[in-house]
């Protein structure tokens, strides 16, 4: 993913939350006055000893000087013993001419350890955004029947990307747009209004297609079975399936009794997949729905604008014939199997409009383009405490949403296609810079393993290794609600508390979604995302807890004051800091970068990294903190009050970066499981 236009690191403000980036900085910055050199490159020894990084800048600088490089190396030494590096204990000149530098690890582990109990649940943030506007829309599962898996990849990518551009100063804006008036939901009115007995009338009374809900289970459920249901019966019922354009006319007109119902169905399973995705802490901002686009006149606003700037084009013959649409690509070519075209029809020869239509006047709302805007009323109070606007019909004016500057859509690669034609339709009208900042956020589908779907009730064979697909309209899917309960019931049995269950389950299912790349297809298994230890969010939980029953036992024991503020500020430092102690300090000092690299690549990926990285150091250092010693103490035991509260104060920094790495993930920590 390209770097987002208006994002930048070379602010002191960014280059501060790294204190090895500032050693190597002032280092660099003295290099360079006595060489008279532009840049120096660091890397890192090949043996400890020789110290913590080195350059070769000397072994360049050879031919320049025309001098040994181990002289000017040795002159370089010399000259830097009289220049104040606060961070630098030796340097050593190692052959051929490497300068190697010792970082003073006390000093900097106090630097570090103090900035993390000062700064808390902020440490890692930056203020790279400085407030501009980014619309992030993710989610977007069409409201006519459960979420299933691929919508959960979805929504927890989205959310996380809401997350970490949070942190890194923007402002932003979660959107889910709700697809009303689209085929799917069509599908689903037709089956509930003509597919069963009693068939509907025409007279605007729908109890008794209410009364066909089988309340055994819950909507969303059933409408699931309803949608594969239609779809098999469109295959031999002509008559039925001709019904999907007379509904699809009436729910675009919005103002007919179909069009009020099929609000109603739409409306009862977003409430379904708002809880769905609330049991793993994914909330939005606002949501958008699809028919209030055409009750805005969106649509004819943006389609006359098209038709104005020539960019869209009514055929009269070929295969889109009677219809309007964007040239684009290879236009219409022939193949072994005829006539095809890469061409896109926005408005159908029937009338109707495609749901690529309908984006392209969504997208120019996004960035406040359109010249028109949404009426809002307030959805509700999320679990969260934030509140939840919706567009609606009834609502009033507001000036809040929208007007982005830059828009993140969260869509899954197979509509890559659909996202360009958005994009190349804004530049057309003359909307450059808006397409220009319009950002498709692609990923990959998810699949199951055999074993899991067998779980989880889909008939496979069990004695052959591969992957299940799925299709809504065959019905073979994985519900979301199924694949949390299912975790929930395999965590109950080891976990103390349901509340405990519930976000144990909510981090095994977000952490098995990031830690795998966008651009890869996910093989969910459960028995991989269940592991306690590896690279799980379990696994990642319970370094969390682990820290802060250590923390928990020692404030009991009275050996501090965990109500006490800044209790481990101007910790005091031992002279000897070992391996397993430095190794964590680092870890955590990499917080930032790692942040701001989840921003840069708008990817959860790297958080899930680093939060097993980071459980993992935390691991030796807690099993190992003296390798040299033939007797590991617990920390609480100790009895030399420097070093206790010293390994308790790296215990607490752990805590804290862990758990701020886990809320970046939309992870609750766990302080006890």
């Amino acid at each position: 993913m390209d770097l987002p236009p208006f994002y930048c690191y070379n602010s002191d403000d960014d280059r501060k939350e790294d204190v090895t980036q500032v050693i190597q900085d002032q280092v660099a910055s003295a290099i360079n006055k006595i060489l008279g050199t532009k840049e120096v490159a660091f890397n890192t020894p090949p043996k400890r000893e020789f110290g913590d990084f080195s350059t070769a800048v000397c072994l360049s600088q050879a031919k320049v000087q025309k001098r040994a490089p181990m002289q000017i190396a040795e002159d370089v030494k010399n000259e830097l013993a009289k220049v104040r590096l606060p961070y630098i204990k030796e340097v050593i000149v190692t052959p051929p001419g490497y300068l190697n530098f010792k970082i003073d690890h006390p000093r900097y582990v106090k630097s570090l350890v103090n900035k993390v109990t000062k700064e808390k649940e902020l440490f890692g943030r930056t203020n790279v955004g400085r407030g501009r506007k980014v619309l992030i829309e993710h989610t977007n599962v069409n409201p006519n029947k459960a979420m299933h898996i691929g919508h959960i990849r979805n929504a927890i990518i989205g959310d996380s990307v809401v997350r970490v551009l949070e942190k890194l100063g923007y402002h932003v804006e979660a959107c889910n747009y709700i697809d009303d008036t689209g085929v799917q939901v069509a599908d689903v009115v037709v089956a509930m209004l003509y597919m069963d007995a009693p068939i509907y009338d025409g007279s605007g009374d729908f109890n008794a297609i209410w009364a066909k809900w089988d309340k055994s289970q819950s909507f969303d459920y059933w409408c699931w079975d309803v949608y594969s249901r239609v779809a098999q019966e469109y295959e031999t019922n002509a008559e039925l399936k001709a019904k999907r354009a007379d509904v699809l006319h009436m729910v675009e007109a919005q103002d007919n009794a179909v069009a009020d119902f099929a609000k109603e169905v739409a409306s009862r399973i977003v409430e379904t997949h708002l809880a769905t995705v609330g049991r793993l802490n994914i909330y939005y901002d606002l949501l958008n729905w699809e028919s209030d686009i055409f009750h805005r006149g969106f649509w004819k606003t943006a389609f006359e604008s098209l038709k104005a700037k020539g960019a869209v084009v009514y055929e009269t013959e070929g295969p889109n014939k009677g219809c309007w649409i964007v040239k684009f690509g290879r236009g219409v070519f022939e193949t072994e199997t005829g006539l095809k075209s890469e061409d896109k029809v926005l408005v159908r020869s029937n009338g109707t409009v495609t749901y690529t239509g309908k984006d392209i006047a969504y997208q120019m709302w996004k960035f406040g383009v359109l010249g028109q805007d949404f009426l809002y009323k307030l959805w509700g109070i999320q679990a969260n405490g934030d509140e939840l606007w919706t567009t609606s019909q009834s609502g009033v004016e507001m000036g809040r949403f929208g007007k982005a500057d830059k828009v993140i859509n969260v869509i899954d690669v197979r509509q890559s296609y659909t996202q360009h034609i958005v994009y190349d339709c804004l530049k057309k009208l003359g909307f450059t810079k808006e397409a220009r900042n319009s950002v498709h956020l692609d990923y990959e589908v998810v699949v199951l393993s055999n074993a899991a779907a067998a779980e989880l009730g889909v008939d496979v064979d069990g004695d052959e290794a591969g992957t299940q697909a799925m299709s809504g309209r065959k019905g073979l899917g994985v519900k979301g609600d199924d694949l949390i309960n299912t975790l929930v019931k395999r965590l109950s049995e080891k976990v103390q508390t349901e509340k405990s269950t519930n976000v144990l389950a909510a981090a095994a299912i977000r952490y098995f979604m990031s830690r795998i790349s966008t651009s890869k297809m996910i093989v969910f298994d459960f028995d991989e995302a269940l592991r306690t230890t590896g690279d799980t969010g379990v696994y990642c939980e319970y370094a969390h807890a682990r820290a802060c029953s250590i923390l928990n036992r020692a404030n009991e024991a009275g050996l501090f004051d965990r109500k006490q503020a800044g209790v481990f500020r101007s910790v005091k430092v031992p002279d000897n800091v070992t391996l397993p102690e430095e190794n964590l300090v680092k870890k955590v000092e990499e917080f930032a970068g790692v942040l701001r690299k989840a921003g840069k690549e708008l990817s959860p990926a790297p958080l899930a990294h680093y939060a097993f990285e980071l459980a993992t150091v935390f691991t030796d250092f807690y099993e190992n903190p003296d390798p040299d010693a033939e007797k590991q103490v617990p920390f609480i035991k100790i009895e030399e009050p420097v070093l206790r509260n010293y390994r308790l104060a790296l215990v607490d920094a752990f805590r804290q970066v862990m758990a701020n790495c886990l809320d970046a993930l939309g992870i609750v920590p766990l302080e006890r499981i």
